[in-house]
């Protein structure tokens, strides 16, 4: 397992001009030859410290649990090449400076930061390595939280859009492991007709999203967003992915839904037992609310509830039983 990172301007740009050579090397050549790519990004208001610590703390924990686990997925990670994004999601780096108390305000700005991040970093990263991949096979499994999500599927959007156009190949076997945590996203936004509607046609791909009615961000914050930018057009406040699950048609579209519920003590066997469905929706509730019975939610003291609260055993189970079965 080998670990870059990766950093961006707003618009999804890298200055360094070595980092294609870095991934083609890690994807193509000998002694590496990864056979799985796993990409994390982070969401919104996450310095460069602090999604260092989080991607270290998330990949630990999760190869923890599945070295633990007596009852190993059916399909266990390989060599692994583990990329981690960071794109500039607050308004400075600095946690110091006075700007940061204007955090709040960037919500539009950021969300549209997103998008771009992934429709350029993220997908030429992708297209890199299917471009170099050296054998079939390779598995790629892509993790968003909160705004992160829309950098995943944005991503995916535009690929998707060039391997129907041709300009894209993608090698025999290879499959696509997509999780996303507490999307801050539309509820809406992975139908057919919607800015997101392309990811259900990746071929051999997998949906894995959380909810939580504990997610303050999600549950309380977005929809009031969403009404401050509706409020000329007197539409209703769109409902955000993370909190109220997908739309009916976004269900139907994928072919149905598998629903887990997570609490305490929930198991890598549960999520690994739902192999088949295209799309699977994990309740979070339930261990959320044990959680913040037990210790105060994670990050925030409170004032986005358990959005960040991601970094525990039962979220590990969950990713592995999903991403390697």
């Amino acid at each position: 397992m080998a670990m870059l990172t990766i950093p961006s301007n707003e618009n999804g740009t890298v200055y360094d001009p070595t980092l294609n050579d870095v991934i083609v090397t890690a994807i193509s050549s000998s002694p590496f030859g990864f056979e799985d790519v796993f990409l994390y990004s982070h969401g919104w208001s996450t310095d460069a410290d602090r999604a260092l610590v989080d991607y270290d703390v998330f990949s630990i924990g999760l190869m923890r649990r599945i070295l633990q686990e007596p009852q190993k997925p059916p399909l266990p990670p390989r060599s692994t090449l583990e990329m981690g994004v960071h794109w500039p999601s607050e308004i400075t780096e600095d946690p110091n400076s006075p700007l940061n108390a204007l955090q709040l305000a960037t919500f539009f700005q950021m969300e549209q930061r997103a998008d771009a991040v992934g429709q350029n970093l993220v997908y030429s990263m992708l297209r890199l390595a299917l471009q170099a991949q050296h054998a079939p096979n390779l598995r790629f499994c892509l993790l968003g939280h909160s705004f992160g999500c829309k950098v995943i599927c944005a991503a995916l959007q535009d690929l998707q859009t060039d391997i129907a156009g041709g300009t894209i190949v993608v090698p025999p076997g290879t499959t696509w492991k997509v999780i996303l945590l507490e999307p801050a996203t539309d509820w809406d936004n992975l139908e057919e007709s919607d800015i997101y509607g392309n990811v259900g046609k990746i071929v051999d791909l997998r949906l894995l999203m959380t909810k939580s009615g504990l997610d303050q961000c999600l549950t309380k914050w977005y929809p009031d967003a969403s009404r401050i930018a509706n409020f000329f057009h007197g539409a209703q406040p769109t409902p955000a992915l993370g909190a109220q699950g997908p739309t009916p048609a976004t269900v139907t579209y994928f072919g149905g839904a598998a629903d887990l519920s997570v609490d305490v003590g929930f198991a890598m066997s549960a999520a690994a037992a739902e192999s088949n469905p295209k799309l699977v929706v994990a309740d979070l509730t339930p261990v959320h609310t044990a959680r913040a019975q037990s210790q105060p939610p994670a990050y925030d003291g409170g004032i986005c509830g358990s959005h960040s609260d991601i970094f525990f055993d039962e979220i590990y189970n969950l990713v592995a039983g999903f991403a390697y079965s």
